[in-house]
């Protein structure tokens, strides 16, 4: 390598490095072994047991677990593409650490590569990557378990760069950046957050369109375009596996289609509505006030858990209670919008220095970029609103294809935090490199410091004045833990003024920076020194708030969760088969920590099948009410035993252990019905409406319901009931049968239908047979006389054929990278390579040889 090559190598080495050493540092408890203790992971725990059991038992990766929902496909919950080979990438770009550390450096170096591309110098390329890693949100994101959204986030990058280079009239280079990216987006498995920035892509596309219009250059837009659309498909082709199960399964789910009349659904299920419904959808919206902690954390309280000083009157409060213990204590101080029933973990904070630097260059960045960033911002703070902002969003929600699929509306701010450090990075770059002059610089300066800086005034003296810091959940507080609410209202107040003035500080101080170097009182080394030192400090401060050193626990305490409580314990000694169990002592439908012991018929899957839901509504939420209300006066167990004989459709899943006290013995069911029973009569209805409805009041054990769709099935069918079925095989994807009858029988089976045709096929001594759909959850079918072993088995096709074509298209995506690689890395090569030229020795000139010449003579006169 020559000295040149070596020279230019420095900067990226030094962003490498950098890059390690700032995570290493915050994310030190890493290194030691420890894990955050996030929700999230935990949940995850549960809801993957049996898969991950089933691996390890059979070397197997199942697509169907039974620990939750009775039931459901496990592409949301693991998806496995084994044949998808960008996952290689995304390894080498965390270079193989474990997260959190590989997932916050590769966020900043795919930010840092992108941020070159686009003409930046590295060092503040490096700043830049750090804003973007260090923002508040992708910090919260990590400490509530979002892993997958973080994974999506370290490949925006690469993705952004391709686009953009694309219309820059490197096609090629564009397209293999482009479809790299979103290959490992995909493959990341975080659909809703790229489905948001590529909303945000269109308004870059339709500012590029204008800009190309404009100059008559459509031809070019056109390739560009071109270029792009052929990169992504390739990258959805990369993830045909996953994409296409997904796709086929979500039309099941509560984002599918609604499966019951409005007239009959509950008021606020999804069953009427085509995806979400609107209220579920706009959970976790913002309120106005909430977009103001872009750039003061603290404006509408900051997170429900927030840190307090022994001095704050929540401390001072339990002071006079007579607490002793005043450190590390937590208040809820949040009373913004996004919380109103739940709590909020903390805010979508940028940093006041990138924030301010962002709104100096939507005055100083001049193109596509700067219009495709702001109106990008704009577009996601009025999306983020939710149903605070109905007028706007509505349009959006019942307008924009495929919208209606996701919830959670303030998430889509992450986007935002990705956004607004490119601008803030361009603003400085445009000021160092000469591409604004000194009077229009100073101008930006001043209105944004003016702006800022006035807001952040109003906030600090005038707050308290305004607002009455009340929240929606305070009479929870005050009833439920006995809080004080005039300590906690004074504290907020007291985090809104100061840490309006903290913000205030760091506006002041960048600006103070910037205006020096337009003064040339400070060299352009120093003022990017600074910018960095002030970034990090301001984020790194708030940051601390919400995942500090202490969130981290060594792995014992972790894995808590994987310890059985006295009741599971009891449980677990049933050596049966296959059973399930309803835990009333949690949230059943909220939480899938049981679902790390046993089968449940709740746990928590924001994907979980529509049927299944529109049973929760009509059937099981009431009758956990009657239980819970039951459970509370049991005196005898005959009273117990009247309760559940009229839990029907508890009984019909087979729920044969109801968890009421984590430290006693269960209740055990002696009404659930089985793995498999054959039935004395079936009843044909026309809708799906009757179909749920005759449950209620429904001898499950006797009659099955069935739709007349199915009703070409059965023709033929004389039941004279007589025999048995058992179940003799469990493998969550493979289910064994023996029946024994002496003439043919309808078998009705505890297990949730999803189909038709979408990977369950049933086997009857190994040769192919049909199932139908009964009681509209379960499945069914005839039974032939005799004895005969009946199987179940998921056979997905959409998943194995969908591997070969991840195969074919990630080995397409790999090729590209490696021509890019080597396009990029051979004129380096061949200059390194070359031979020095040896120094001549200096030729030395020979001088021609004096001629002789003879005196001229004198002429003789």
């Amino acid at each position: 390598m020559n000295q040149s090559l070596l020279k230019k190598s420095i900067p990226h080495i030094t962003a490498i490095v950098t890059f390690l050493i700032i995570n290493a540092i915050y994310f030190s408890p890493q290194l030691q072994g420890k894990m955050v203790e996030s929700g999230d992971v935990v949940a995850h725990k549960g809801m993957s047991k049996e898969m991950v059991d089933h691996y390890a038992k059979t070397g197997e990766r199942t697509l169907w677990t039974n620990a939750m929902f009775g039931g459901m496909p496990t592409y949301q919950i693991g998806a496995f593409q084994p044949t998808n080979m960008v996952k290689y990438v995304e390894k080498v770009v965390h270079l193989f650490i474990g997260r959190p550390i590989g997932y916050f450096f590769a966020m900043m170096v795919t930010f840092y590569i992108m941020m070159l591309l686009l003409g930046v110098s590295p060092w503040l390329s490096m700043v830049g990557a750090v804003a973007f890693s260090l923002t508040t949100n992708n910090i919260v994101l990590f400490g509530a378990g979002h892993m997958t959204k973080l994974r999506v986030f370290g490949f925006f990058g690469i993705m952004t760069a391709g686009m953009l280079l694309a219309f820059r009239k490197k096609h090629l280079v564009g397209a293999v950046l482009f479809a790299l990216g979103l290959g490992v987006c995909l493959y990341a498995n975080h659909v809703q957050m790229v489905y948001y920035l590529f909303i945000t892509y269109l308004v870059y596309g339709l500012v590029e369109l204008y800009q190309h219009a404009k100059r008559g250059a459509m031809a070019d837009f056109g390739k560009a375009a071109l270029y792009l659309i052929v990169a992504g498909l390739v990258a959805i082709g990369s993830n045909t596996s996953n994409l296409w199960t997904t796709y086929e399964y979500s039309k099941d789910t509560m984002r599918g289609d609604p499966i019951l009349k409005s007239a009959a659904a509950a008021p606020t299920s999804s069953s009427n509505t085509e995806g979400l419904e609107w209220g579920y959808a706009m959970q976790y919206s913002n309120g106005f006030l909430d977009l103001f902690s872009s750039f003061i954390p603290g404006v509408v309280g900051g997170g429900s858990s927030e840190p307090v000083g022994k001095e704050s009157a929540f401390a001072q409060d339990i002071k006079k209670r007579g607490g002793r213990n005043l450190s590390n204590l937590r208040a809820p101080l949040y009373w913004g919008e996004v919380g109103k029933t739940t709590s909020t973990a903390g805010p979508i904070y940028f940093g006041a220095v990138v924030f301010f630097l962002f709104l100096m260059g939507l005055f100083l960045v001049k193109g596509p970029v700067k219009w495709w960033v702001g109106i990008g911002v704009l577009l996601t703070f009025m999306l983020s609103m939710g149903d605070n902002l109905e007028w706007f969003n509505r349009l959006v929600y019942n307008y924009f294809p495929l919208y209606t699929k996701f919830r959670t509306p303030n998430s889509v701010l992450a986007i935002t935090s990705f956004l607004i450090p490119i601008l803030a990075t361009l603003a400085v770059s445009n000021i160092l490199g000469g591409k604004v002059d000194k009077k229009e610089a100073l101008h930006a300066l001043y209105i944004s410091t003016g702006v800022m800086g006035l807001i952040c005034l109003f906030f600090a003296l005038m707050g308290s004045s305004f607002f009455d810091f009340s929240h929606a959940r305070d009479a929870v507080y005050e009833s439920r833990y006995n809080m004080n609410l005039d300590a906690i209202r004074a504290d907020r107040a007291s985090l809104m003024q100061s840490d309006s003035f903290r913000s205030l500080v760091f506006i002041l101080v960048t600006a103070g920076l910037i205006w020096a170097f337009l003064n040339n009182k400070i060299k352009q080394t120093l003022l990017i020194g600074s910018l960095a030192l002030v970034t990090v400090w301001d984020l790194w401060q708030v940051d601390k708030r919400y995942l500090d050193h202490d969130k981290f626990v060594v792995r014992s305490q972790f894995e808590n969760f994987s310890r059985p409580r006295p009741v599971d314990e009891a449980i677990l000694k049933d050596a049966d088969l296959y059973y399930r169990v309803h835990d009333l002592s949690i949230d059943p439908f909220n939480t899938s920590s049981t679902s790390y012991f046993h089968k449940t018929i709740g746990g928590y899957n924001p994907a979980k099948l529509q049927r299944y839901q529109d049973m929760i509504d009509r059937y099981i939420a009431p009758q956990d009410q009657l239980l819970r209300s039951g459970l509370s006066n049991i005196q005898t167990f005959s009273q117990v035993d009247s309760i559940l004989k009229k839990v029907n459709v508890l009984n019909m899943l087979n729920t044969r252990y109801v968890i009421a006290n984590p430290e006693a013995d269960p209740l055990r069911n002696p009404h659930a019905m089985g793995n498999a029973w054959f039935v004395d009569s079936y009843r044909v209805v026309n809708s799906a409406n009757e179909e749920i409805d005759a449950l209620r009041g429904l001898n499950a054990e006797k009659e099955a319901i069935v739709h007349a769709e199915f009703q070409e099935e059965l023709n033929g069918l004389t039941i004279q009931k007589n025999g048995t079925i058992q179940l003799t095989g469990y493998e969550a994807n493979h289910l064994t049968y023996q029946s024994n009858t002496t003439s043919e029988q309808l078998a009705v089976f505890s297990e949730i239908w999803y189909g038709p045709n979408k990977g369950w096929n049933v086997y009857v001594d190994g040769q192919p047979a049909d199932h139908i759909r009964v009681n509209y959850a379960l499945r069914a079918m005839r039974v032939p006389a005799g004895e005969h072993t009946i199987e179940f088995k998921f056979e997905p096709s959409a998943y194995y054929t969908g591997t070969k074509v991840t195969l074919v298209f990630s080995l397409l995506i790999l090729a590209g990278l490696l021509w890019l690689l080597y396009t990029i890395l051979k004129p380096l090569l061949e200059s390194s390579n070359e031979p020095r030229a040896e120094k001549a020795a200096p030729v030395r000139e020979k001088k021609a040889p004096l001629k002789k010449t003879r005196p001229k003579r004198k002429k003789r006169k």
